[in-house]
């Protein structure tokens, strides 16, 4: 089947040659058919054969099978000297005498000697008489004028036709289909059939070909005036060439546009259309009346069934059929069903190769990246060796091989030696002759901790009695040993010998030890560089692992997380619906059971499932059908998930039409083992602040984390900000790129761009100076600055050609980006994007939150509670059935104990006890604090206003000493009166047992959250709250009042046991499961009476029974209250966002 297989006989100089030719060669040339195009200097010689009459047909194949017969004989006597050509020659013709008992079969011809779109060539210098071919064979050869050689059979003519549909039938026949050396021919009734469609479809395929290449448009047009696109040919031909033309005067949209695009894809988008779904049309060349026409000539793939496409100006103008797009039939052997059933294997290939391409390029990145690093390697090992010998003089200043003490006795000294090309250095240490003499030997030994290079990577090494001959042992010597390798660029050891907390340091000037490297600076310096290069290398590497199974280790943890807040999920969902198995797998079978009697089906008999896989998105849907009954008060169904599945999609219903599908939400079940990943969602955030470079509140911290969150599970999450002034200090933002600039709103619009805690964030700088000055909020103007925002951010996605799935605003600062995105933005070609609004706090900005409310598809608050708190407000009730309350999380890696750098040890749940101790240690001392016994430690870390609890603050103030605790306050009041009553309270009980910190410091807020034993948020209100998530994460026991997302996150010890398993463990029977979830201590009231309640209860506990509150601490650091379940409900959300 090699289409450059060359035959070589020994007849004469003549050598075959079978070499390809495609259609387009074909022309006409006086009473034959010829291909032109023939390659320099060489015989075109090719057979031809008459097209068949319907009344022919047996008589011509037999006529045309004999003649091919004799002209095969007639070449393997050409090759009969040469045996090593007579196995492709074999093959040739064993797949020629196949093709030729098809076109028997199926009245189609098949052109004589010609394998597949191969022909014989001759090369310069043949004889007019072919060799071995006399003239009995029934055939005539000529030589044409431009040195091509014809076979031609006597009294046979054929058409340019003819030719093509024989060329391209033959050629359509490669690789597997056509019978190997040795293989029987075709003969099967399906392999005949198989072939005529191939031949049928090559037909077509001519035809469309000749058609475009012919077509006159101004024919093709004529009596279509009127119409809006024409193609050409008019059935679109699945692996032919296409011309579509766009008649701009007939559209309402782009008839006075000067330049348009068409957008094109084929199955339902699905398919591309080659490398770009974007062709710029040209003028047509056909004029008249009512007719301004453009054209685009493009290929349809082979397994196209459909073409779907829309025009545009190129900029945001667009002709989308009203929003429906539009469709065309394409003629071909692929159908819509026969497309969705081929999708699995599609996806697998396209998953594999994508995973390969992948591969390639990470280690084509890694190597590079480490070629990258042994140069530089090799630069630092350079850079030491230059520095030696510059500062060798300085560094072996006053150094010694040994020393000796004031009495003369020797203290310290050497012993170096060569082993392996490194060198080893014995150190010998006389304790007797030092102020370590008298330190107690018996339970630590001496230890020496030893630098190189003016103390250079430090190390400590322990000392041991060293083997000293009698005769060098005396009574005011002992010896200690140890034996070290010498680095490699060391010039000098640094050394100072301790035990215990007692330190020898050679009465404060250290001991300087050279090393004797047995030639002159310079030669040595330079002999080390290949040699610390390796060592360079290697510590780097050895680094790199270490860093590698770290993240190993924490991706592992991570995971487990996830995966539990995953099973909780499945769990608090199994009261209505399983899975059997639990998690479902691609490609396989899975049981549905589903309980109505927990849903807004209850008391139905009938119940329907319709199922879908994808979030909805794979063409392959069941149902509705009609589930069965089954044990208690279930109902089953058993579908199979395709192979390119990754998740199940549920809605149910009965026959009266009423549906349960969650709220809005659908049910949603994850599967394992597809052939495809999910694909990410595009997410951008347009908001306000942005923690850490414009945090005012919490919806700074809520826009960063939930934003990594999402990220972290797959996804692209964007962010868009003002550009504030004070951005230009900000230490964060030093990468900060221009990015792109336009007039809109009487400005001209600046866009900078920069990574932020890994998220790209995207800035918006008007020229008007709008968002100078130091603050994020300035007041009245901030309504119009807010708004102005919203709609440049709008703009900038537009004119940039961002088509974000989701766009994301949040409270009133951009609560406007809903309207304007869909009365101004939507229609001019933003198109694609869903709005997700959330609500951080209702009491600012009621009436534009009630808008957004109204032009999201989905809207938020920071908590379950809060949203069923605020449900009735005025502003957003008529909308309500859109709400959903997602508690906020904390970001886990800002907030850890196990990695803080402000706190003075670090620790895990599993070490609390001592971690907590030393951070309540350091907090006592940087806060002037007693240290005497082990009181109970509390702390508020809060702003000091009116909806945080302010005269219940100052109450536990009184309330913590009263029960002999410590009480720690880091806040502050915007409001001068209520800060002149805290600094009276300040004035009043400061000391060795209270401590009032009115400024906000950050390290100092990680440490007090570490050093308490107890974190009060004594809220009136609270949407969500982040003080007593940070709390937990630290081991400190939160005591709060049960309002929003306080109620949502802390459960109390004595009252909330049953809904703790629940929300935290998905437990139904805390009892039966054992299971204790509870984690702090609630109260209702917001008088003094009710906070001192839940205060007096946590110290009761601390006092009583100390080893079980420790274990309390335990507890709720090893909670999860990071943002995995949150990210998971948001994206959730997202998709039936997207439902719009």
């Amino acid at each position: 089947g090699d289409s450059r297989m060359r035959c070589s006989p020994s007849l004469s100089s003549t050598r075959i040659r079978f070499c390809h030719v495609t259609n387009r060669h074909i022309s006409k040339t006086g009473s034959h058919s010829r291909l032109a195009g023939a390659q320099p200097r060489r015989r075109l010689i090719r057979s031809v054969a008459r097209p068949a009459t319907t009344g022919e047909n047996d008589e011509q194949c037999s006529t045309l099978r004999e003649e091919n017969s004799i002209l095969r004989e007639r070449l393997r006597a050409i090759v009969t000297n040469e045996p090593e050509k007579q196995e492709q020659l074999t093959t040739f013709l064993e797949k020629h005498e196949a093709l030729v008992t098809i076109g028997q079969r199926v009245g189609e011809y098949i052109p004589s000697i010609l394998d597949k779109d191969d022909i014989v060539t001759e090369e310069k210098g043949a004889s007019n008489d072919f060799p071995g071919i006399p003239a009995d064979a029934g055939v005539k050869v000529e030589v044409e004028e431009d040195d091509a050689i014809l076979f031609r059979f006597q009294n046979i003519s054929v058409s340019n036709n003819a030719v093509a549909s024989s060329m391209s039938s033959s050629a359509s026949n490669k690789g597997d289909g056509l019978p190997r050396s040795g293989a029987m021919p075709l003969k099967t009734a399906s392999g005949a059939a198989e072939t005529k469609q191939v031949n049928s479809n090559t037909v077509k395929i001519d035809r469309a070909n000749a058609e475009v290449a012919t077509h006159d448009p101004a024919t093709v047009l004529e009596g279509k005036e009127d119409w809006l696109f024409v193609t050409v040919p008019t059935d679109l031909t699945a692996g032919a060439k296409a011309v579509l033309y766009y008649n701009k005067a007939q559209s309402q949209v782009l008839q006075h546009r000067p330049h348009i695009q068409l957008h094109a894809k084929f199955n339902n988008w699905e398919l591309n259309m080659g490398d770009s779904d974007r062709i710029d049309m040209v003028a047509a060349g056909v004029q008249g009346p009512g007719m301004d026409l453009v054209r685009a000539e493009f290929d349809v793939p082979h397994d196209a069934y459909e073409l779907n496409f829309i025009f545009s100006d190129k900029e945001d103008m667009y002709d989308n059929n009203e929003t429906n797009n539009y469709r065309l039939p394409v003629m071909g052997d692929m159908t819509e069903q026969k497309w969705i059933d081929t999708a699995p294997e599609r996806a697998e290939a396209e998953y594999l190769r994508k995973k390969e391409e992948e591969r390639i390029a990470a280690e084509v990145a890694a190597k590079e990246a480490e070629m990258r690093a042994l140069e530089s390697d090799a630069y630092k090992a350079r850079e030491i060796v230059e520095d030696i010998k510059s500062q060798y003089d300085s560094l072996t200043a006053g150094a010694v091989t040994s020393v000796d003490g004031d009495g003369g006795q020797q203290v310290v000294t050497v012993e170096q030696k060569t082993v392996r090309g490194s060198v080893q250095l014995k150190i010998l240490y006389n304790r007797a002759a030092t102020n370590l003499v008298d330190v107690d030997t018996s339970d630590s030994m001496p230890m020496v901790r030893v630098g190189h290079n003016a103390w250079q990577s430090p190390t400590d090494f322990s000392l041991k009695p060293a083997k000293v001959k009698k005769s060098a042992a005396s009574d005011d010597t002992e010896w200690w040993e140890t034996t070290i390798q010498v680095p490699v660029d060391a010039v000098v050891l640094n050394m100072v010998f301790f035990c215990n907390d007692i330190f020898d340091n050679n009465n404060g000037e250290d001991y300087c030890i050279v090393i004797d490297r047995g030639t002159d600076v310079e030669s040595w310096a330079d002999s080390i560089v290949q040699p610390l290069t390796k060592e360079i290398t290697a510590a780097r590497h050895a680094e790199e692992e270490a860093a590698r199974r770290l993240e190993e280790e924490r991706a592992k943890a991570r995971q487990a997380v996830r995966d539990k807040a995953e099973q909780v999920r499945r769990l608090q969902l199994k009261h209505v619906l399983f899975t059997d198995p639990e998690i479902p797998v691609a490609g396989k079978d899975v049981k549905i059971y589903y309980n109505p009697s927990n849903t807004t089906l209850n008391g139905s008999t009938d119940i329907h499932l319709t199922l879908g896989f994808n979030r909805w998105r794979h063409p392959k849907a069941v149902g509705p059908v009609e589930m069965e009954p089954t044990s208690g008060d279930h109902y089953e169904a058993a579908i199979h998930i395709p192979k390119d599945a990754y998740a199940l999609d549920f809605v149910f219903s009965n026959s009266d039409g009423l549906y349960d599908n969650r709220g809005g939400l659908d049910y949603n079940v994850a599967v394992q083992g597809s052939v495809v990943e999910e694909p990410s969602l595009y997410a951008v955030h347009i908001a306000v602040e942005m923690a850490p470079i414009a945090k005012v509140g919490g919806m700074g911290d809520v826009v960063t984390a939930l934003g990594r969150a999402v990220m972290d599970l797959g996804h692209k999450v964007e962010v868009i900000l003002p550009r504030y002034d004070f951005f230009q200090q900000s230490p964060l933002l030093g990468a900060t790129q221009y990015e792109t600039e336009f007039e809109w709103g009487g400005t001209r619009i600046f866009v900078s761009t920069c990574i932020v805690e890994g998220i790209r964030c995207w800035f918006i700088e008007p020229a008007n100076g709008m968002f100078s000055g130091d603050t994020v909020y300035r007041g009245n103007e901030d309504a119009g600055r807010f708004e102005f925002f919203s709609n440049a951010a709008l703009e900038f996605l537009l004119r940039t050609q961002r088509q974000p799935d989701i766009i994301h605003c949040h409270d009133w600062s951009t609560a406007t980006v809903a309207r304007s995105y869909w009365t101004h933005y939507h229609d001019q070609g933003l198109w694609k994007s869903s709005v997700v609004f959330t609500i951080h706090n209702l009491n600012y900005g009621a009436d534009l939150i009630g808008e957004a409310a109204y032009y999201s598809q989905r809207f938020t608050t920071v908590s379950p509670s809060y949203a069923w708190e605020i449900g009735g407000n005025p502003a957003i009730v008529a909308n309500n059935a859109k709400l959903t309350g997602i508690r906020n999380g904390i970001d886990v890696d800002i907030w850890n104990p196990e990695t803080d750098q402000f706190l003075p040890v670090s620790y895990t749940a599993a070490s609390c006890d001592a971690g907590k101790a030393a951070a309540r240690e350091a907090l006592r001392q940087r806060l002037g604090l007693s240290g005497w016994g082990d009181k109970p430690l509390v702390g508020v870390v809060t702003r000091l206003t009116k909806q945080k609890g302010t005269h219940l603050i100052a109450h536990s103030c009184w309330r913590t000493l009263d029960r002999g605790g410590q009480f720690v306050l880091l806040g502050s009041a915007p409001d001068p009166k209520v800060q002149a009553e805290f600094d009276g309270l300040a004035q009043m009980h400061a000391g060795e047992n209270a401590a009032f910190c009115f400024a906000f410091d950050e390290p100092l807020s990680h440490l007090i959250y570490a050093a308490c034993d107890m974190i009060l948020v004594p809220s009136m209100f609270e949407p969500c709250g982040l003080t007593q998530m940070i709390a937990m994460r630290y081991g400190a026991v939160p005591v709060v009042r049960a309002t929003g997302g306080l109620k949502d996150t802390v459960f109390d010890v004595d009252t909330d046991k049953a809904r703790a398993a629940w929300e935290l463990e998905g437990s139904t029977d805390w009892e039966g499961d054992k299971v204790d979830a509870t984690n702090g201590f609630s109260f209702e009231g917001t008088d003094e009476g009710a906070m001192d309640y839940a205060l007096n209860r946590a110290f009761d506990a601390y006092y009583n029974d100390r080893s079980w509150f420790r274990s309390l601490q335990q507890r709720v650091m090893a909670q999860d209250w990071s943002w995995n379940k949150p990210a998971i409900d948001y994206i959730q959300l997202y998709y039936a966002a997207l439902k719009k």
